[in-house]
């Protein structure tokens, strides 16, 4: 995915293509961090104002965050099911499942969130199927899955044994900045900061696991890879047999649900585990609301 220069003209071109033993460690990867981070975020974009309609299938008020089944924003997306964030959370009083609404939608560059809420009806909300998990504790062993990389080679999660490893969970098409792509500027960002501490060099992988292998295919993968300036040493993307990757991140808590066969019909979660050197789970980040920062604290007190 390119960069996001505005966010209309690339979220439209999505659819046409597809804690460190001592204080030097510490400063170093700060500092990594912190121009990692200002890299790509310093762009200036005005924000973008787009009309949403659907219906609330759920509301978390915690999260500041309502989930919606919306039809075709015009200029953006078309129909989906996702969740978004809302400013300020006083949209949500008053919402529950069912209700029929109409809002506008702002969105900027690695950002969306709704800014307006209006509910206009309300009609019996459609049945929601939620996969049954097994999810692992942290400690459990991490199963092994088969997987084809970016250049075409098949791996296994075995393959990085001695490593920590980083793994999410993205499709290249995925069309709101706040969901993969910005998995993708986290693990960008982390990977700097790997790159410049050599405690963690050589001792640590990140992959980023496509649930989308219709699409992404190793020849796409690798674009991505090098659009995002993927260092082959450190991160890697990755994808496999569809039923045995939904089944693979449903162990971490990841739930893909699946109403076609186009990007838009993808409805998923958010889920980043830090597994162990010796292939047990470590912790598992959630959502998109951790920092690069978090990632390394618990690369760190990985072994």
């Amino acid at each position: 995915m390119p960069r996001l220069a505005t966010a209309a003209t690339h979220l439209q071109s999505i659819f046409t293509r597809v804690r460190a033993h001592g204080t030097v460690a510490i400063v170093r990867t700060a500092i990594t961090l912190l121009v990692a981070t200002s890299a790509t975020l310093c762009a200036c974009v005005r924000a973008q104002q787009y009309e949403l309609r659907g219906q609330v299938l759920a509301v978390d008020r915690g999260r500041q965050e309502v989930t919606i089944k919306h039809e075709d924003i015009r200029g953006l997306m078309p129909g989906m099911t996702m969740p978004f964030k809302v400013s300020p959370p006083t949209l949500l009083d008053g919402l529950e499942a069912g209700d029929l609404v109409e809002g506008s939608l702002t969105v900027k560059e690695s950002t969306g969130y709704l800014t307006s809420l209006k509910r206009i009806g309300h009609e019996a909300p459609p049945p929601v199927t939620t996969p049954a998990m097994n999810l692992l504790q942290p400690g459990e062993r991490v199963p092994d899955v088969r997987l084809v990389d970016e250049t075409g080679t098949p791996r296994r999660i075995a393959d990085w044994q001695g490593k920590v490893v980083v793994v999410t969970f993205i499709y290249t098409r995925c069309p709101f900045p706040d969901f993969c792509p910005k998995m993708d500027r986290q693990f960008k960002a982390a990977q700097a900061a790997i790159a410049g501490d050599t405690q963690l060099r050589d001792r640590v992988a990140l992959l980023s696991v496509s649930f989308d292998p219709a699409f992404d295919t190793p020849h796409i993968l690798a674009a991505r890879a090098r659009e995002l300036g993927a260092n082959p040493r450190i991160w890697h993307f990755a994808t496999g047999d569809r039923d045995e990757i939904d089944r693979f991140a449903s162990r971490f808590g990841v739930s893909v649900l699946r109403e076609g066969s186009g990007p838009e019909s993808v409805t998923h979660n958010l889920r980043t585990a830090v597994i162990a050197s010796d292939g047990t789970l470590q912790t598992v980040l959630t959502g998109n609301e951790w920092t690069p920062a978090d990632l390394i604290e618990a690369v760190r007190h990985a072994h």
